[in-house]
């Protein structure tokens, strides 16, 4: 086992229940980061001594929620910033043994998910994939999977531990708090995350290295689906060649690439996301 991905989100992150909060504070995720991140990265170089690089991708907003040199280990690399490729799984590639989703939550529409979106919470409201509707996990999941790379660990809330039961996919599971609404949430002291945090990451190493985490593919080709917010951010995205609009807040687009589905997908939030307040 030489090398470990981390890609970083917010809402799933133990003590933050809405993005006021981190409004407010512009250093509440990194704070929140550094805390979970100490655990895995401690437990990670103490189960698996041989990893050689654990690359940490900052992917909520623009990506700059993680200040730099906070892990000064010479092991530990980082994404920051945006626009850039594949952005949640930026630089991704078949070097990588494992796959890790920090910080996740539950697909938009969820009940009682905090937080829940789909990769843009003013521009798209659902995804499907083969007909299923799914969310920023399975998205990454799949993406991953072109390159041999499975998922292995996850924390996030008791929404996101739910949906994941119904993927097929097993990682090492955090619980980092109890949903009660979009943004409310019964959250768990430190003192008692701590302890599962190095349990799940321990279980994540071993399942790693002993082959027993499934690489779950989409089925090829691949049909995508996604309703934005409103019929002009439809109007927008109906440009992009390939894509088809099937709806009136519903676009299409079928490849053989889940690579170019992904691209859809980040094209489809970063354009639609401009038509948010266009009156």
């Amino acid at each position: 086992m030489k090398k470990v991905f981390m890609s970083l989100d917010t809402e799933g992150l133990s003590g933050l229940t809405s993005w006021k909060e981190m409004t407010d504070d512009p250093t509440a995720a990194g704070k929140a980061y550094i805390r979970e991140l100490q655990w895995i990265l401690d437990e990670l170089f103490q189960a698996a001594p041989e990893l050689e690089e654990v690359t940490i991708c900052d992917s909520h907003a623009r990506g700059e929620n993680l200040p730099y040199g906070v892990f000064t280990d010479p092991r530990v690399t980082m994404i920051s910033g945006y626009p850039r490729q594949d952005y949640m799984l930026a630089t991704l590639d078949a070097s990588y043994d494992m796959l890790m989703l920090v910080g996740y939550h539950g697909m938009i529409g969820s009940k009682y998910a905090l937080m829940d979106h789909s990769y843009s919470s003013s521009a798209i409201y659902n995804v499907r994939i083969n007909g299923v509707a799914v969310g920023e996990t399975e998205l990454n999941c799949y993406y991953a999977a072109t390159f041999g790379v499975p998922l292995g660990f996850v924390d996030g809330d008791d929404v996101l531990e739910e949906e994941l039961k119904h993927t097929g996919l097993k990682p090492a599971f955090v619980r980092t708090k109890e949903g009660l609404g979009r943004f409310a949430a019964k959250l768990y002291s430190p003192g008692y995350l701590e302890p599962r945090f190095r349990e799940a990451v321990r279980k994540a190493v071993s399942d790693c290295k002993a082959s027993r985490l499934p690489v779950i593919k989409a089925e090829s080709p691949t049909t995508l689906e996604i309703d934005v917010m409103t019929t002009v951010m439809a109007d927008a995205v109906e440009m992009i060649p390939g894509v088809t609009r099937v709806g009136g807040r519903t676009i299409s687009y079928t490849s053989a690439s889940f690579r170019d589905i992904m691209h859809i997908i980040l094209v489809t939030a970063l354009l639609a996301g401009r038509y948010h307040d266009y009156r």
